[in-house]
């Protein structure tokens, strides 16, 4: 398997999809929260004279929880950003409702207008999702604001409040975001080392035979070869001994580029220890992959090497029915060691 890079789409659509999973965590707090803050200033406001739309801002209090519901089972970042967005209107809806019939109805709205959008900085996963959420909650701030009853003293101040939700707001997000990404970037980095052979870029044994045992699995279902190419680079004691370790270090690297320009990406290649690497091929058969031995053999003589030319002696097995790709795998190193007995640089078909 080729060492992942990942294209800078698939990476953003990784990350947004982890930072999904990790925020749905939490959202189960952020629907009670809104529901029982919006149940709170239900409650406030019936204290006050002259309340407006009580049934209307009651039946607003299960739509929210439903909203809040479906943030914890959205399955795409699209589908949550939607559910946070509705959530966060009907929030704003009833705290606009609650503000109607009071008489400063500006400033009784001010404090919804704050909380909501520095509370759901934490929630946004896009700035899109974050701007759009800003502007759900301040459509329902903006009659309030251009309400002629309102005082100019009154308007400056809830601008000014506003104002500095939307940039608190957007600080937050922004600085949210990025150890977001931080986080996401270090597990990546952890998850990858874990499964990947440091020196090389192959997988490492346990990651290889954990892969090779899924793939046998599914050539077993579907009736689809399976084949695994053992390699192992000839007389390496000697290039260690006489040349030291850095210099077998960089002939392991060099190997490690060429097979993995050469092979395909469904292939998957991994270091078993030492100087000993295989490659499971997906849908190929021995004869594909003695063809892709020899192949590989030729390709990989143009590694730099101090003591004279690189070469592999490789052994070719492929997965029996009813065997065990363990079997396989020793069936394959099995015919390597056939090649080194046959005078090394060549390769040999597994009995």
């Amino acid at each position: 398997m080729k060492r992942w890079i990942a294209a800078p789409g698939a990476y953003e659509n990784a990350y947004r999809n982890h930072t999904l999973r990790r925020l749905q965590l939490t959202a189960i707090e952020m629907g009670v929260t809104a529901t029982m803050g919006s149940a709170l200033a239900l409650v406030v406001r019936l204290l006050m004279p002259t309340p407006e739309y009580v049934w209307l801002r009651v039946a607003l209090l299960p739509l929210t929880a439903l909203f809040a519901f479906l943030i914890v089972r959205a399955p795409t970042v699209r589908t949550y950003g939607l559910a946070c967005m509705a959530t966060i209107g009907t929030v704003a809806f009833n705290s606009y409702l609650g503000a109607l019939g009071t008489d400063q109805p500006l400033m009784y709205f001010v404090p919804a207008a704050v909380l909501v959008v520095l509370a759901t900085s934490f929630f946004w996963i896009t700035m899109a999702q974050w701007i759009g959420g800003s502007l759900v909650c301040y459509a329902f701030f903006l009659p309030f604001v251009f309400n002629h009853t309102a005082g100019r003293t009154d308007t400056l101040f809830a601008l000014l409040f506003a104002t500095m939700a939307v940039v608190t707001g957007f600080v937050s997000h922004s600085r949210i975001q990025d150890n977001t990404r931080r986080a996401f970037d270090q597990e990546r980095r952890l998850a990858e080392l874990s499964v990947t052979d440091t020196l090389t870029g192959a997988r490492s044994r346990a990651e290889f035979l954990q892969q090779a045992e899924n793939a046998a699995n599914v050539a077993r279902s579907t009736g689809a070869p399976l084949t695994l190419l053992y390699l192992d680079i000839d007389h390496f004691k000697r290039l260690n001994d006489g040349h030291g370790h850095a210099a077998g270090d960089a002939v392991l690297r060099g190997m490690s580029d060429v097979l993995q320009q050469a092979l395909r990406g469904s292939d998957l290649f991994g270091r078993l220890g030492g100087e000993e690497f295989c490659v499971l091929l997906p849908d190929q058969d021995e004869t594909q992959a003695h063809a892709l031995a020899n192949r590989l053999r030729h390709l990989l003589a143009s590694v730099p090497r101090p003591d004279g030319r690189l070469t592999v002696s490789a052994g070719v097995a492929a997965l029996r029915e009813g065997e065990a790709i363990t079997q396989t795998l020793n069936r394959a190193d099995l015919a390597m060691l056939q090649a080194k007995q046959a005078g090394r640089d060549t390769v040999r078909i597994a009995a």
